[in-house]
C-alpha cells in the first residue's frame, strides 16, 4: 500500500475514533453553536462552562461525571472532556457526525440510556407495594410462600364423566374393595422409613409404593380400569407444591391434606376422574419467608416491572406519531433497482 493510500485509511480510522467521542461528549455535555475558534477558549463562557472547544462547550457538569465515573482529579477530567470536544467539533465539521452509521450507533446510544433514565425513574417510584409484591408472587409463591405439602400415592376406578349411578356405584364398591386390601400396607407403610435422598438420586422407589401396586393389581377390577400414580407432593388447595407441578382437583387435594401420618389412607373420594383411594407417603413442610423479608428479595424484579411498564407507555405514545404505507406501490418506491 503506498502512502497516501495509508494515509487515507488512518483517515477513515480515525472518521470512526469521532463518532465514538461524538456520543460520550453528547452525553456528557450540552448543546453547540457556531464555531469560534479552532480549539477550546479561555475566559468567560457562560454559567455551567469551564471550557469551549470551537462550538462544542465543556460543562463543569460533564466534567464532574468523568471525574466520578473514572476515578479522576477535576484537572484530568476537564482535558478529557475538551480532548472529547475537539473530536466532537472536528466530526461536525467533517460531517462525519451527520452519516447514517454514526447517527444509528448514536441513536442506539440513546435509546439505552433512555432505558437506563427509565430504571432509575422506576427505582425512584418508591417502595414495593402490597399489589406490586402479591404480583410478583403468583410466580415466586413455590420460592417464598410454599404451603405444606402431601406426597400420596392412589389407585383410581375410572369411569366416564357422565357414568349413570349405577357404573358409579360398582366403581365405588371396587374402590372400597381396593381400600380393605390395602390394609396391611398401610401397617408396613408405619414402620418402612423413607428412601433417603441418596436413595432417590439414585432412582430408588419408595417400597410402600410398590407394595400397594401389588395388592391393588390383586384386586378384581369388575371391567373397571385401575390406574395406580405415586404424586408430587400436593397443597390443600391444590397446587403441587414442586417446579411445573401443576396442580389437582380440589376434592382429591382436600382429602390428601386430611391424612396424618405415613400410611393413612383415606376412604373413596370421588372425582370427575373415577373414584380414588388414596395414601400417603409423607408431609412435606411448608417455607414461608416473612412479608418484609420478600419484599426486599423481589425489590430488582419489582423495578424491572415498573422500568418495562414505563418503557411500553412511552412506545405507545410514540407510535401514535408514527404513520406507516403499507400499500404495495409505496414500498417499491423504496426499492432502488440498478439497471
Amino acid at each position: 500500500m503506498n502512502a497516501g493510500g495509508l494515509v487515507m485509511r488512518l483517515v477513515d480510522w480515525c472518521a470512526v475514533m469521532f463518532f465514538v467521542f461524538v456520543v460520550s461528549f453528547l452525553l456528557a455535555c450540552g448543546g453547540g453553536g457556531e464555531a469560534t475558534s479552532a480549539g477550546p477558549g479561555r475566559g468567560n463562557f457562560g454559567e455551567g462552562i469551564v471550557a469551549r472547544a470551537g462550538a462544542e462547550p465543556v460543562t463543569a457538569e460533564g466534567v464532574a461525571r468523568i471525574a466520578q465515573a473514572q476515578h479522576l482529579d477535576v484537572s484530568m477530567a476537564r482535558e478529557l472532556a475538551i480532548r472529547d470536544a475537539l473530536f466532537a467539533s472536528e466530526a461536525r465539521a467533517t460531517g462525519v457526525s451527520s452519516s447514517t452509521e454514526v447517527q444509528q450507533r448514536a441513536s442506539a446510544v440513546l435509546a439505552r440510556r433512555l432505558l437506563r433514565a427509565l430504571l432509575v425513574e422506576a427505582e425512584r417510584m418508591g417502595p414495593t407495594t402490597d399489589a406490586e409484591l402479591a404480583e410478583v408472587m403468583k410466580r415466586r409463591w413455590l420460592e417464598l410462600d410454599r404451603p405444606e405439602g402431601f406426597r400420596t400415592v392412589h389407585a383410581v376406578v375410572r369411569f366416564q364423566e357422565n357414568a349413570d349411578t349405577q357404573t358409579r356405584s360398582r366403581a365405588e364398591a371396587v374402590a372400597k374393595a381396593i381400600e380393605q386390601a390395602i390394609e396391611p400396607v398401610r401397617e408396613t407403610a408405619r414402620k418402612t422409613p423413607l428412601p433417603t435422598p441418596a436413595d432417590v438420586a439414585a432412582g430408588v422407589k419408595d417400597p410402600v409404593i410398590t407394595a400397594f401396586r401389588d395388592v391393588v393389581d390383586r384386586v378384581g377390577r369388575d371391567g373397571f380400569e385401575v390406574v395406580v400414580e405415586d404424586l408430587a407432593p400436593v397443597a390443600a388447595d391444590g397446587r403441587s407444591v414442586v417446579l411445573n407441578g401443576g396442580s389437582l382437583v380440589p376434592p382429591f387435594a382436600k382429602a390428601a391434606s386430611l391424612l396424618v401420618q405415613r400410611g393413612d389412607t383415606s376412604p373413596p373420594v370421588v372425582t370427575q376422574y373415577g373414584v380414588h383411594v388414596i395414601m400417603l407417603l409423607e408431609r412435606t413442610p411448608s417455607s414461608i419467608v416473612p412479608v418484609e423479608e420478600r419484599r426486599k428479595m423481589v425489590r430488582d424484579e419489582v423495578v424491572w416491572s415498573r422500568a418495562f411498564a414505563l418503557r411500553a407507555k412511552l412506545l405507545n405514545e410514540l407510535r401514535r406519531e408514527v404513520l406507516v404505507e403499507r400499500s404495495a406501490d409505496a414500498l417499491l418506491a423504496l426499492v432502488s433497482i440498478e439497471r
